[in-house]
Order: structure tokens, then sequence, then C-alpha cells
């Protein structure tokens, strides 16, 4: 769970890497297990939202995923994180940086109308972008997942995660890093069916 590398981190028990969380779980498998446990249940609870979408709108999701783990759901990190040699967006351009991607979604219109090829081609831009604000100190993916399922609905279309190769997961995201979405698209490509 936690990858993320930050010299102080008031996010976590001393220096365990443990999120603090309202059960008092002080071990990191175990804080993993009822993560797991706890949002398979709260996901079932998010109602479908259509555009347009915003910093609120993953802050609102993930707040409904994560409130009755962490008392800061839903609230932007105040820290600075990165994951390997990925720094994300400095948590004081959280704001503005988020603001820019959604305008670019909004500018596509929210990918309405869109042939498969150019949905999937923009479905990745935009996902690869918004990975990397990471706008939460934990959560970002699952958040940014229930939003890219609501956005591909509301453009006509439904997403398939299940199907997604984890190592290949992690390598488009990688690629994203780079601005090459190629590996991004091909997987929208795999989990969009049709």
């Amino acid at each position: 769970m936690d990858l993320y590398d930050d010299v102080d981190d008031k996010y976590c028990i001393g220096d365990s890497g443990v999120l603090k969380n309202k059960l008092g779980i002080t071990r990191m498998d175990i804080l993993e297990a009822a993560e797991r446990d706890i949002t398979a249940v709260t996901h079932r609870s998010i109602q479908y939202s259509p555009p347009p979408y915003s910093l609120q709108s993953l802050q609102d999701i993930h707040r409904a995923l994560f409130a009755d783990l962490y008392d800061w759901a839903g609230e932007v990190r105040n820290v600075d994180i990165s994951k390997g040699s990925t720094r994300f967006c400095t948590h004081g351009r959280i704001g503005a940086e988020a603001r820019r991607c959604f305008d670019a979604m909004a500018e596509d219109g929210w990918l309405r109308g869109l042939g498969r090829d150019a949905l999937c081609s923009k479905l990745a831009e935009h996902y690869c972008e918004l990975n990397m604000i990471h706008p939460f100190r934990e959560g970002n993916g699952r958040v940014q997942r229930i939003l890219f399922e609501q956005l591909a609905l509301s453009a006509g279309h439904s997403l398939d995660w299940s199907t997604i190769d984890p190592g290949e997961w992690i390598q488009a995201n990688l690629d994203g890093v780079r601005v090459d979405y190629r590996a991004m698209q091909a997987i929208f490509e795999q989990i969009i069916p049709g």
C-alpha cells in the first residue's frame, strides 16, 4: 500500500509507512486487507454522475470510498509524494493542474460522439495526464478508475478493468509519465467491449 516516498509524512504512524486510520490498525498487511474489504463495499454505493467533472468529483469519490477508514478521506494531500522515480504533482499545484486536466476533457466534449479509436486515444491521454496529479495520499488509482468508468459511460461505453494484466498496467502508467500513451491506449482498446 504505502509505496510513496516522503521524508516527513504526517499521514503515517511514525516512520512505519502505515497510514493513520480510524480502525487503529498498525500493520501494513492488515490495513491493506481492510482497505480492500471496505472499498469493495463502499464502491457499490457510488452513484453515476454525468459530466462536467472536476477535482471536487475526485474528492467526492475518494470520500465515499475511504470515509470509514481515513479522517482525511476526500481531502487533497498536503505533502509531496513520489513512487519510485516518478514524482507526482507538487501539492501546491494540485488545484491548478487538475483544472487544466478537466478543462482539456471539457474541450474534448467529455469524449462524447467519438469513434472507438479516438475514444481510446483520448481516454489514454486524459488518464495519464490526470494520473500525474495524484491528489490524495492514498487511493488515487481506485478513485481515478471510478471517474473514468463514469466518463466512459457518459460517452456511451463501459470499461472492464478485470482483464488488465497488472504488469502491463504499471508499464502503461510509467510510459504515460513520459507522455507516451500508446500502451495505455492499447489497454483501453482491450477493456472497452465491442
